[in-house]
């Protein structure tokens, strides 16, 4: 069974590709068949907005890649197709090749859960990938709860005020710390794709409007409050819907369950401070919250660098808050193992990803 980890990153510029890259130069080390892909584009020579340099990820002979055909012309690294697939991305189908040669890879993959999903089944099916990465794209993390947890890179390119960026970075941990339903629980809902109301195993009401929810909807879950013990929604729970279902339902919530399919489902629907706020609401109102699929973030990467703005001369350069106060506020903050990969290195990381070999 493979070990399946994304690298997301909050913004641009916080070090999701350089973690990357330091991870599988070290597992290289460790005779493990890897394989790679993406969530869209990634592995531009320069960023496109700032013109610093960005890492591109250098693969070793024997790397399974998942990658749009376009993309292979684009890179150093010698390669052997093994299997096309039928994903089709802007710059062509998803194809599935050996790493021949080590060299530079450009990597664009799927941007769907359903498509990535095919893929990373692919690669461990078919080409028995032992450990496999995903490397995320700005704002479009929703695929990876495909993967067994992921890697979240952010730093001062995100917030160059540590305490706000410790504060965010806290709460996602805790959004995506969320429990997970129990298997009679999946049992129950796992097919549906509309917002359902369930009393004890049965579903006693499905809304006709779909799975996002909104103020009609929650006007009818209200109507049946009383009568459930549990709301399913599927898709995106906006903070400002959270907040709606709170004031109307208010001390209702008690003894009851509320149910999103997945951490990014919420974690993307606002503010994380906010939906935390709205949360601690709910379960101080007596409800409870789970997840249909959980997806850990199993550790944080932190990067002091930022780009930092000069009008004089109309560019930019580097620039960095204090690393050592990021890092240390960081570790207390949160629960999981947090690094600086350039002045540390990632053997936190490799430790944490060995643990399930």
């Amino acid at each position: 069974m493979a070990f399946i980890i994304g690298a997301a990153g909050t913004a641009k510029n916080t070090g999701k590709t350089t973690t990357t890259s330091a991870i599988l130069d070290e597992l290289y080390r460790e005779n493990i068949l890897i394989g790679l892909t993406s969530i869209g584009y990634d592995g531009e020579e320069v960023d496109n907005i700032t013109g610093l340099p960005k890492p591109r990820l250098f693969l070793k002979k024997g790397s399974i890649v998942a990658t749009a055909e376009k993309c292979l012309a684009a890179g150093s690294a010698e390669y052997k197709i093994m299997e096309s697939t039928d994903i089709v991305t802007p710059l062509g189908k998803i194809m599935i090749v050996k790493i021949t040669e080590d060299g530079l890879v450009v990597i664009a993959g799927p941007n769907k859960s359903s498509e990535l999903r095919c893929i990373l089944n692919m690669m461990t099916q078919n080409w028995k990938c032992e450990f496999i990465m995903v490397d995320g794209a700005l704002n479009r993390i929703a695929p990876m709860v495909e993967t067994d947890g992921i890697i979240l890179a952010t730093g001062a390119a995100r917030n160059t005020d540590i305490d706000e960026l410790v504060s965010e970075t806290w709460a996602y941990c805790e959004l995506f710390n969320l429990p997970e339903v129990s298997a009679e629980e999946k049992n129950i809902i796992h097919e549906q794709t509309k917002i359902c109301l369930i009393k004890h195993d049965d579903i006693i009401k499905t809304l006709d409007y779909g799975s996002l929810i909104d103020k009609k909807s929650v006007d009818s879950i209200k109507e049946h409050i009383k009568k459930i013990t549990t709301i399913y929604i599927p898709a995106l729970l906006s903070e400002n819907m959270l907040r709606e279902l709170n004031q109307t339902i208010g001390s209702l919530w008690d003894g009851k369950i509320l149910i999103v399919r997945d951490p990014i489902k919420i974690a993307a629907g606002g503010n994380p401070q906010n939906v935390i706020c709205e949360i601690s609401t709910l379960l101080n109102s007596g409800g409870k919250i789970k997840v249909f699929k959980k997806m850990p973030i199993l550790a944080i990467s932190v990067n002091p660098f930022y780009p930092l703005y000069r009008y004089e001369n109309n560019n930019y350069e580097a620039g960095f808050v204090d690393a050592d106060e990021l890092f240390s506020k960081m570790k207390k903050a949160v629960p999981v193992p947090v690094v600086d990969v350039k002045r540390q290195g990632v053997n936190v990381l490799i430790s944490l990803i060995k643990t399930h070999f």
